[in-house]
């Protein structure tokens, strides 16, 4: 993604994200749009209600189980052992149903949230999403299976595909909302105008093509390791769910190569391992973009403007048969001396790779040695 407008990425729906738009529209329809009538006389409880309602509907059945086989000890219908055995199963069918309540509750409250608030993302996969209207709805409900398990069951609603049926036996697989993550510019051009500089903010010292010092931030290329270890670090900040939503709100992919996507794990590229292969696409569009919002910075050092200024000098000074001692200037690690006779190559801001414009419009300003000076004064000086 070599261009990002936040504001056109989510302007641009795919006619499969304005199926998903249109299901929220009527689940938001249904859920907050209600009349003073409609609150005041209600024929179903909140959603929140609903699932608390089958929470203490499973346990009054884990509390008559507990007490029929209290009760079967008592009469001797049972021995210890088994007593002992099927009380066990209780506790844990108790401990169940409380990660269900305190996970169901709280991903019902976090999407009824996004749903108002219009955060909800694309790169939510849409069985998930039919799960919790589901839940809402009441057409997921708890239940306690034949073994004494706790569950949920029921059907919900893919907006894509169509109905489907519902077992979640484990609580962490009741699914959480992914809401939609804040526009990727306000993370990657700090980053991007970063490359290169040094403490200070100026581009590094280096020696260009001619053994001259410049500053120069360098190549992007140069800047792959950096980039790449950013990159991953802003992934596991953003997790699995940050990185679906940049799929579906930033890529515009289709929900079900999301979906393909997330669910190709431990996925190697050749040079790299990732968590998922979505988590790797996402890594090849954030590098393209900081790439394309790089911009190599490339100026003139004060040693290598000085030289320029004295060759200048040199010359004139040379045309005006006026004699010039010789100077010197360090060039860069190097340190080994530049001679600056008449005959010299006169080195302009082009010779040495930069252009005038970039010299002109450089943001940066350095204060030059006094030799600078003296050189201007004898190009005044000879060429009147």
């Amino acid at each position: 993604m070599k261009n990002y407008n936040p504001g056109l990425a989510f302007q641009k729906n795919s006619p499969e994200q304005r199926i998903i738009k249109d299901a929220r529209n009527l689940e938001y329809e249904k859920q907050f749009k209600r009349t003073s009538e409609d609150r005041l006389n209600q024929e179903h409880p909140t959603p929140i209600g609903i699932f608390k309602t089958q929470v203490q509907g499973i346990a009054r059945e884990i509390v008559k189980k507990a007490s029929d086989l209290t009760n079967e000890k008592k009469k001797g219908e049972i021995d210890n052992a088994k007593y002992a055995a099927e009380m066990a199963s209780i506790d844990q069918m108790v401990t169940r149903l409380g990660q269900f309540a305190k996970t169901g509750e709280a991903n019902i409250q976090a999407y009824k949230t996004a749903l108002r608030e219009g955060t909800l993302s694309y790169g939510m996969d849409q069985n998930d999403e039919g799960v919790l209207k589901s839940l809402i709805n009441g057409d997921v409900a708890l239940a306690i299976d034949d073994d004494g398990k706790v569950k949920m069951e029921g059907k919900a609603t893919n907006p894509l595909t169509g109905e489907f049926d519902v077992n979640i036996y484990d609580f962490v697989n009741i699914p959480a909302p992914v809401n939609r993550i804040r526009p990727i510019n306000l993370t990657l051009d700090p980053f991007a105008k970063s490359l290169g500089l040094d403490a200070n903010g100026q581009p590094t010292v280096r020696l260009d093509e001619q053994g001259r010092p410049i500053y120069d931030t360098g190549d992007f290329s140069e800047h792959k390791q950096p980039t790449l270890e950013f990159i991953q670090d802003a992934l596991e900040t953003a997790g699995p769910s940050g990185v679906r939503s940049y799929l579906g709100d930033h890529m515009n992919l289709p929900n079900s190569e999301i979906k393909r996507l997330m669910e190709n794990i431990n996925y190697n590229d050749g040079e790299n391992d990732w968590d998922d292969e979505g988590t790797q696409k996402v890594y090849e569009s954030l590098n393209e973009y900081i790439g394309n919002k790089y911009q190599r910075q490339r100026k003139p050092h004060p040693d290598t403007l000085a030289a320029m200024t004295t060759n200048q000098a040199s010359q004139i000074a040379a045309k005006k048969d006026v004699p010039l001692h010789k100077d010197t200037v360090t060039m860069g690690a190097s340190q080994q001396p530049v001679t600056m006779a008449a005959e010299q190559e006169v080195i302009t801001p082009n010779s040495v790779g930069i252009t005038a414009e970039e010299v002109t419009e450089s943001p940066f300003t350095y204060k030059t040695k006094s030799k600078k000076n003296k050189a201007l004064e004898l190009i005044k000086k000879y060429s009147a």
